[in-house]
């Protein structure tokens, strides 16, 4: 049996502003590591084999800070980046939807219409991370698996393991540095956790 945990990065500036970030590469916040800290500390309770993460530094840095309780190399790659925003990184939520009431109004009504302008769709970012999630399951057989990501891309993970669709991502709430938890076996997903965000009020 593998188990995913699978982590959403800490905080940042943007993310204190509102600002969306997709592919524009923010460093955390001190409190981001911080919550980071909080986080390493609470999975000393597990065993980890391995660790992904994407490779923007908000998440580098975070599996930084887990990998190095668990004495673990990070191993990176694009493909878990967060969604490509395209023209509206950088912009945030009331600015969009003042400017673009309609286009990006389908942002949280219809996200299976939406394509944010030289950016990707919520299907296709779906697609590309879920490419990598079966490449990790098929080479990690029976082992503790960390990765570390982003809010939309692990609603989307998340959603494809409980086959929603992703009309109703923005159901599934994902705090800075949430736990989620998936067990794989024999050939499906069965969700354990999600959000868990009980580290961050431990003294």
């Amino acid at each position: 049996m593998l188990r995913i945990f699978l982590i959403r990065h800490g905080e940042t500036e943007w993310n204190k502003t509102g600002l969306l970030q997709g592919n524009t590469d923010v460093k955390l916040s001190a409190e981001g590591i911080h919550q980071a800290q909080l986080l390493a500390k609470y999975l000393l309770l597990h065993k980890f084999d391995v660790i992904y993460s994407s490779d923007l530094s908000r998440a580098v840095e975070t599996a930084e800070i887990l990998a190095e309780k668990f004495n673990l190399p990070v191993r990176t790659t694009p493909h878990l980046r967060e969604i490509n925003f395209g023209d509206w990184e950088g912009k945030s939520i009331k600015e969009l939807a003042e400017a673009h009431p309609k286009s990006f109004g389908r942002f949280f009504t219809a996200p299976e219409r939406c394509h944010p302008p030289n950016g990707e769709t919520f299907l296709e970012s779906q697609a590309r991370v879920m490419n990598v999630i079966r490449e990790i399951i098929n080479v990690h057989d029976n082992q503790n698996v960390l990765i570390v990501a982003h809010g939309a891309v692990n609603r989307l993970i998340i959603g494809a393991a409980l086959d929603m669709p992703i009309h109703k991502m923005w159901a599934i709430s994902q705090f800075n540095t949430a736990l989620n938890i998936m067990r794989v076996a024999d050939g499906g997903f069965v969700v354990e956790l999600i959000n868990g965000t009980a580290h961050l009020y431990r003294a």
